[in-house]
């Protein structure tokens, strides 16, 4: 059965032009993480993506992103007479031949064309049945002559006096009427990579060969992704040029590399709220702190309370779960984590409530769940807990962090707020 014909809109979607955008973009994040010293990449500035060599050479490259498929699912063909591939052929004769640059003598455009190579990188396949590849390689091999590719080219072209030329043809056309040497030369420069996808894997593997380790790649790859859709956002805003020289590489994407590579564990923070669960009061670390008055129902805050603590929670949560599935820490490590937590937490609890043990010794009471709880103190060791700075495995957490470990441990409970949370909450 053949597949509808698609309709102007969606041919002109914005999902289209998008993937077309991303295609172009990934391209040259791929490209820059290949720079060597001396070497320099530009982002729709020469061309769709344009690399300077330290030979003098600049590769223009044009990308070409397709988004039809053949009925068995793989994207189509690059066609003999596709209409991308002869678009990007005239944008190039018309560069090389570009009056306002001043190339307007055949020397001046052959020295343009010398300095110069040009390439298509599609995701396309290449078709048997592509015939202006296979004439083009014959004439550089020297196979085929410039005249009877120029009598191809002219085949190629369906012109009748009752017929206007295509926008194909034309620019069939015009790579026909270039002179033999100029069409030598630039034929010899001309390139088409197929079948050139995956751009986020090929970016992925890259990193990895920057030794960064397994565990780490996709915390570089976020990392260096973000930063250069920043600078470039702050470049066309600016109305600079979206240009990176090896030294400015280095200088803006090192650090990210080097974190990847380090033993500091990778702490990856929220970037949204969680949802708070219907059943917030009932979780354990929620109930001792309204026991504890810290949090209050009746506080204008209290739902923005709940959204912190659980924040704080998960974050720690997630990042114990990440780092222990990815063999950052060991089950070991974990407990010694806890065992130190709460050490430092016991430390702090017997200071705050020093003095009301000895009061309870002096009355010599026995049975402490049923003394009076002393007011206020248990928010001072709830709040002085939370100034603890906790390190696991030569890293320092940040405080949000710290906060979720002493409130995971309240959830279970192995730690209180309260003088008399054990009697109240180890039952």
């Amino acid at each position: 059965m053949d597949k509808p014909q698609k309709t102007v809109q969606e041919k002109t979607s914005a999902d289209t032009k998008a993937i077309g955008f991303d295609y172009q973009y990934y391209y040259f994040l791929y490209q820059m993480l290949h720079l060597r010293h001396g070497e320099s990449v530009g982002y729709e500035v020469k061309d769709d993506v344009h690399i300077s060599r330290t030979n003098g050479k600049t590769v223009l490259i044009q990308m070409k992103h397709s988004v039809v498929t053949k009925a068995d699912g793989n994207v189509e063909n690059l066609t003999e007479k596709d209409e991308d591939l002869w678009k990007t052929i005239s944008n190039w004769i018309a560069m090389i031949n570009d009056d306002a640059d001043e190339r307007t003598t055949i020397n001046l455009q052959i020295d343009f064309i010398n300095h110069h190579l040009f390439q298509l990188v599609t995701n396309q396949s290449q078709s048997d049945s592509n015939r202006f590849i296979f004439k083009m390689s014959e004439l550089n091999d020297g196979k085929l002559s410039v005249e009877a590719f120029k009598d191809y080219l002219s085949s190629l072209v369906k012109q009748s006096s009752e017929r206007q030329l295509s926008t194909v043809d034309s620019y069939i056309l015009k790579l026909r009427e270039q002179n033999a040497v100029w069409l030598t030369a630039f034929l010899k420069r001309l390139s088409i990579y197929h079948n050139v996808d995956d751009l986020i894997f090929k970016i992925k593997q890259k990193i990895r060969e920057k030794n960064v380790p397994e565990t780490r790649i996709e915390d570089v790859y976020a990392a260096v992704n973000s930063r250069l859709r920043t600078l470039i956002y702050e470049d066309i805003k600016a109305g600079n040029k979206v240009h990176f020289s090896f030294e400015n590489y280095y200088r803006e994407f090192t650090r990210y590399f080097e974190l990847g590579r380090t033993r500091r564990l990778p702490i990856r923070l929220n970037t949204t709220a969680p949802e708070v669960p219907q059943n917030a009061q009932e979780h354990m670390f929620i109930t001792q702190l309204i026991d504890a008055e810290i949090l209050s129902v009746r506080d204008d805050d209290f739902e923005e309370k709940l959204v912190e603590c659980f924040s704080n929670k998960y974050e720690m949560h997630n990042n114990l779960t990440r780092w222990l599935h990815d063999s950052e820490i060991t089950e070991h490590e974990k407990m010694a984590f806890d065992w130190e937590s709460e050490k430092e937490w016991k430390n702090t609890f017997d200071r705050v409530y020093a003095e009301h043990k000895t009061k309870l010794r002096n009355q010599n009471a026995l049975d402490t769940s049923e003394m009076e709880e002393p007011r206020g103190l248990a928010a001072v060791c709830y709040y002085e807990t939370l100034k603890i700075k906790l390190t696991l495995d030569a890293t320092q957490l940040p405080v949000t962090m710290c906060n979720g470990q002493y409130y995971l441990l309240s959830d279970k409970p192995s730690i209180g707020w309260l003088y008399n949370w054990k009697a109240r909450y180890l039952v």
